[in-house]
């Protein structure tokens, strides 16, 4: 049948390339339609024989994804009635089979065959609700049993307690840790809380201001040590053979006096003479604004050679981490400091010999200085804060909190991913993970509201996974360009309803405001159909977030970045095309294959969908839509899914770099005249307003263009004259390269000539114009270029020539004329004639002299009422940028000719001089070659109809 090809090519790529449920599930099917299990007493009950038997009315119903055409994934829901003559499906009855086993979210899963000897699960669900039911006579007995899938639990679930840090350093807990101070107590708090069962708190002196520091989104406010000091004990432990203190701490940007102790730990005192307590202070003189550390013993000898950094602290949060490793007889100092902010991890370390570790017994902030040498300080750190204290018995990575420690930049399905990670749910996805919208901070909410977060940033689908009670995410990245995954024949009886078509303004949104860490950004679409343009220009002013910004959760916050995510949104909302909300199979129709069948049971959410040869009625163009949700109906009879659907233009053709097949569409274009129904060749014209022309490359072609709702593919664009003088004529120019024939005027015959790939005005006579121009009365604007030379250098007086346009006659036209003068110069000026009278409207004056048989490039562009023209070496392979000259002029509204002009000054001497021209081109219009009729509509066109590409790349987020 037809599409069966990429049918099949779809549903391979997800039977080995992605994970379940698109392949089997590894469990063996029974065989039968369908098959309903009940987790009861640690193993998978089939109960199918007690579902759908009631009654012939009996079915299961499922609902999955997005429902009703909703903009959010909502929990999947299933309903089946459960024949319960016996009891066994009421909880509280004693004597039932299932007694004390049946509950609240007691799992159930559905599956039916996959045609492959295994099971596609439909759901994977909790049992939330069982509802019983009996006639009056108790022989009709039965529970109507509701079940829901996963988010139905997570959406319900309580917020964090405890910021993203400290669930990082507590879930799970290392067993290394020794001790663990977060220091985020709230202001008023009497002690700094330890976060071990067995640990104590900290305490102070002076006055610490607590909850002051909120530099970090990670974290709850940290306490500021400015006035005050803090302290905390360490639960004995053996001693180790290695230490490791970390914390958070920010240095002010002005920096602390030499000297002063950021922190101090002390361990048991090993023997007299070694070291008994270590010191992390900040130097300008042994360090340059950075952190030192020493090794001291009890009596505050300084033993062996600090460890002194090189990175200038000052402003900046670190992580600071003091590693100690016994080795032999000597201990390996480490000091790491990573910068939280910037991700970069900065390290210094070297050997102490004779010195041993032992267990640490207390952590000191802000203390005075107690070594007896090297520079000393009171106690207190100014505008310094701390936070989130370990000491550990092992040495760990520098990085082992991941992006926990500062969750911003994290992207969307990574952070997905970790959250599931850290609730335990299992966790699947469609796409690159990496490559997904970078996140802003994460906030205590709950799991599914921090991961719908990330849904509506990445602007990706959630959706429950079928093969477990799991949650997968499809990133917006991986809706882009897919090939379909299911076709479906519209004459081959494929649909179990006709799809029934909706064209109104429910998701319509030309305007989106975006906010995003205090700053907004906006973005509408202000020309086109469905523009913010008043009606009939447009539709006026649509959306929800047209005014009211929507909120977004991102690591940036400039302003190129909200109006990429606003212009996203416009995208989206701008699909001028219907839509499918519903499209239906009933895989028991015998039109139905089994491979098709297999391709429908792996659909999921995403997934593109078409509908191949649909009726007249409903519009040449095959329906294309992407999958949000399914409702599925299985009875004894048949297994109806009923997608809902959205649809998929706005993500096909996203450019991807260096794809041959990427193509931007033009600002606008129009038939420049009618073309009949038969006809292969259009002249086109860019619209009002706009000078974007199609691409000539050959390498570029074929493309489909849509006009007048008809598409026709493109296998040739040319200017619509374009000559080279590739060819031998005299007393006339001959034939262009693109077929217009060569009329002339002034002069003789012989004044004009065409040999060695150059057309020529022979100027014999002095103040007779010779002019060479082709038949056309319905261009008024264009753009063309030609090289022009002359012989040799002008002597007695000028020669002026160049292009033509809007040439009514000789006497009344627009012409774009390089003056050659007799002093070298050459002059490029705008000019009209009226009634043979002639005037400047505008001049440039080119830097440089002319020579002799030297060719110069004139471009010479006219829309409406707006002229302009510039000139350049015609062997500089650069165009000039800048229109040199650019004059506003309406006297001249119609148009017979175009073509070039030469003319001599009554002065001139040089009765042989020649005018040469080369490369003439009008690149606007342009000639398009074209099949008609791909879609199968046939249509005469009329002048001014819209042509566009019929499938544009689009640049994506």
């Amino acid at each position: 049948m037809a599409g069966l090809a990429p049918q099949l090519a779809a549903f391979r790529r997800r039977l080995f390339n992605l994970p379940a449920p698109a392949r089997s599930s590894g469990e063996a099917s029974n065989g039968q339609p369908v098959q309903v299990e009940i987790y009861i007493n640690g193993a998978w009950v089939d109960i199918t024989a007690y579902v759908m038997v009631r009654d012939n009315e009996g079915k299961i119903s499922i609902t999955y994804g997005i429902r009703d055409e909703g903009s959010q994934t909502e929990q999947a829901t299933s309903t089946l009635p459960l024949k319960n003559q016996d009891g066994r499906f009421t909880r509280r009855n004693p004597v039932g089979p299932y007694y004390g086993y049946i509950g609240r979210n007691t799992p159930c899963r559905i599956s039916v065959p996959d045609g492959m000897g295994g099971k596609s699960y439909r759901e994977q669900c909790e049992i939330s609700k069982w509802p019983k039911s009996w006639d009056p006579s108790g022989t009709d007995v039965w529970v109507d049993v509701t079940a829901n899938g996963l988010l139905q639990r997570l959406s319900q679930a309580p917020p964090p307690e405890r910021s993203v840090i400290y669930n990082a350093v507590t879930n799970p807990l290392p067993s290394s840790v020794m001790a663990y101070w977060p220091m985020e107590d709230a202001s008023g708090a009497t002690s700094l809380a330890s976060a071990l069962r067995t640990g104590s708190p900290m305490t102070w002196t002076g006055v610490p201001a607590l909850a002051s520091y909120d530099g970090l989104s990670s974290s709850d406010p940290l306490p500021d040590l400015t006035n005050g000091t803090i302290s905390g004990g360490v639960a004995r432990y053996d001693d180790p053979t290695a230490s490791q203190i970390r914390f958070l701490a920010y240095i002010p940007k002005a920096g602390l006096a030499d000297g002063k102790i950021l922190c101090t730990f002390d361990q048991v005192d090993y023997s007299a003479g070694s070291a008994q307590f270590f010191e992390l202070y900040y130097s300008t003189t042994d360090a340059s604004n950075s952190i030192v550390l020493r090794t001291c013993a009890a009596d505050g000898t300084v033993l062996g050679a600090i460890l002194p950094h090189s990175v200038d602290v000052r402003g900046r949060l670190f992580y600071v981490s003091v590693e100690l490793q016994e080795s032999g007889t000597s201990i390996t100092r480490q000091l790491q400091l990573r910068d939280v902010l910037a991700g970069t991890t900065y390290t210094a370390s070297d050997t102490e010999t004779l010195t041993q570790l032992t267990r640490v017994t207390a952590v000191r902030f802000g203390v005075a200085a107690r070594a007896v040498s090297g520079p000393t300080s009171t106690a207190n750190l100014p505008g310094v804060a701390v936070g989130h204290c370990t000491v550990e018995n092992a040495i760990t990575a520098i990085d082992a909190l991941g992006t926990r420690l500062n969750p911003i930049g994290e992207t969307a399905g990574r952070r997905v991913q970790r959250l599931c990670a850290e609730q335990g749910i299992p966790f699947e996805w469609v796409g690159d993970l990496d490559d997904s919208t970078p996140m802003g901070a994460q906030s205590k909410q709950n799991a599914l509201a921090l991961i719908q977060e990330c849904v509506l940033a990445d602007a990706g689908l959630l959706y429950e996974t079928r093969d477990v009670l799991g949650v997968g995410y499809r990133t917006r990245v991986s809706l882009y360009n897919q090939d379909p995954a299911l076709v479906l024949d519209y004459t081959a009886y494929n649909l179990s309803d006709i799809p029934t078509p909706v064209e109104d303004d429910r998701y319509l949104a030309n305007k989106v405001v975006v906010s995003a860490g205090g700053a907004t950004a906006t973005y509408e679409q202000t020309d086109g159909p469905l523009s913010t343009a008043p009606p009939p220009a447009g539709v006026g002013a649509y959306g929800a977030n047209a005014d009211s910004p929507l909120t977004l959760n991102l690591a940036k916050s400039d302003t190129p970045t909200l109006i990429d995510h606003a212009a996203w949104r416009v995208h989206l909302g701008t699909v001028d095309e219907d839509r499918f909300p519903e499209i239906s199979v009933n895989l028991a129709h015998p039109s139905i294959t089994p491979d098709m069948r297999r391709a429908i049971l792996g659909l999921r959410m995403g997934d593109r969908i078409q509908i191949v040869h649909p009726p007249l009625w409903v519009g040449p163009d095959i329906i294309d839509q992407l999958i949000l949700g399914t409702e599925e109906t299985i009875t004894n009879f048949e297994h109806r899914l009923t997608f809902t659907c959205q649809p998929s233009s706005p993500y096909n053709n996203m450019a991807v770099a260096d794809d041959p097949d990427s193509r931007i569409d033009i600002d606008g274009s129009q038939l420049l005249s009618d073309v009949a129904s038969g006809a292969t060749s259009l002249v086109v014209t860019p619209s009002a307003g706009q000078s974007m022309r199609w691409t000539i490359d050959t390498g570029d072609m074929p493309f489909d263009v849509r006009a007048g709702g008809e598409i026709m593919r493109a296998t040739a664009v040319t200017p619509w004259i374009s000559d080279t003088f590739a060819r031998t004529a005299s007393s006339s120019w001959g034939t262009a390269d693109t077929g217009q024939v060569w009329q002339q005027g002034g002069g003789v015959a012989t004044d004009f000539s065409v040999s060695g790939g150059v057309g020529v005005h022979l100027l014999s006579t002095v103040n007779d114009a010779r002019r060479t121009f082709v038949n056309n009365t319905t261009i008024l604007d264009w753009d063309q270029y030609c090289d022009v030379a002359v012989s040799a250098l002008t002597t007695g007086g000028s020669v002026w020539a160049g292009p033509t346009g809007r040439y009514i006659d000789s006497g009344n036209l627009y012409w774009a004329a390089l003056e050659f003068a007799t002093t070298g110069a050459l002059v490029l000026g705008i000019r009209k004639r009226v009634n043979n009278i002639e005037s400047l409207l505008g001049t440039y004056a080119f830097p440089s002299s002319y020579s002799a048989s030297v060719f110069y490039r004139v471009r010479f562009q006219v829309q409406g009422a707006v002229l302009r023209a510039k000139v350049w070496a015609a062997s500089d392979p650069v165009e000039t940028p800048e229109w040199q000259v650019t004059a506003v002029d309406s006297t001249f509204s119609t148009s017979v000719f175009h073509g070039t002009r030469s003319i001599s000054a009554s002065a001139n001497t040089n009765v042989s001089l020649q005018v040469q021209y080369a490369n003439y081109r009008m690149v606007s219009p342009q000639t398009m070659t074209v099949t008609r009729s791909m879609n199968g509509v046939v249509k005469a066109q009329t002048a001014g109809t819209d042509v566009r590409l019929a499938y544009p790349t689009y640049i994506a987020l």
